[in-house]
């Protein structure tokens, strides 16, 4: 079931990018950046707006009691965000762009709040070890390799493969959040989920605004992605805005 959805996912990432239009050539000292997309000061990364989860916030201690589901949701939760990392770190280095830069150290983040849930539940950590662009979970790294060739083709598919990640995360959140009554992971997943809507918003408004095209979503239905993008993301509780049945992300496991 699991690789059936990702031989779908990269089919469709693949299809997407077919009908996508050249980014305009504006050089890269005058790329658009989204308000809250901040500059690079030499090598720091700054902290991307109201999507850095604060891991230390959650209650020191052990989760117990866990499901199967809930321990593979969230060892695989620590690799996804990896991959969107791993993702954004190499599609920055090739077209110098600092959405991807800032967005990655944000998912850097975003893995040391999963990493605090695995620590909790005491089970093992599926990345440790792992360089950038290597994953234990081998579906994950074959997305890796096609996800960063489709981002290799343009600056127009590259962000176009930043919002499907984004997307994707998305649909994996609300499934994972709908399977626990876990307080601490539901903590987790609801401020993971508001991040991942950000870095949607950015990555729609960088693209039409560089392309002049409007975005059309990738996995999620159309009514549930005008709610995700046309809403202030605090306060909106799980995120569970609708998804595609059809397409439920590619990390849902059986």
């Amino acid at each position: 079931m699991k690789k059936s959805l990702l031989v779908f996912v990269v089919t469709a990432l693949f299809l997407v990018s077919c009908a996508s239009a050249p980014v305009e050539e504006n050089g890269s000292d005058e790329m658009i950046i989204p308000e809250e997309v901040y500059e690079v000061e030499g090598t720091e990364i700054e902290s991307y707006p109201e999507s850095d989860y604060p891991a230390e916030s959650i209650a020191v201690g052990d989760i117990v009691g866990l499901t199967n589901q809930e321990i593979s949701g969230i060892v695989f939760m620590r690799e996804e965000e990896k991959l969107a990392r791993d993702v954004y770190l190499q599609l920055a280095e090739l077209w110098d762009m600092n959405i991807f830069q800032n967005i990655a150290g944000s998912e850097d983040t975003h893995m040391g709040a999963v990493l605090t849930l695995i620590e909790m539940a005491d089970v093992e950590d599926p990345v440790e070890g792992f360089r950038q662009g290597e994953f234990l979970n081998q579906d994950l790294q074959e997305l890796y390799f096609d996800l960063v060739a489709r981002g290799g083709q343009s600056l127009a598919e590259a962000l176009l493969v930043g919002a499907a990640i984004e997307e994707i995360d998305i649909l994996d959140l609300q499934m994972y959040l709908a399977e626990t009554d876990d307080e601490s992971i539901k903590e987790v997943y609801q401020n993971l989920l508001q991040g991942s809507i950000n870095h949607l918003n950015s990555f729609v408004r960088t693209y039409e605004r560089q392309t002049g095209n409007e975005y059309q979503p990738q996995f999620l239905t159309e009514e549930a992605f005008q709610e995700l993008i046309n809403v202030t993301v605090q306060g909106k509780g799980d995120g569970q805005q609708g998804r595609n049945d059809q397409s439920r992300g590619w990390g849902k496991t059986n």
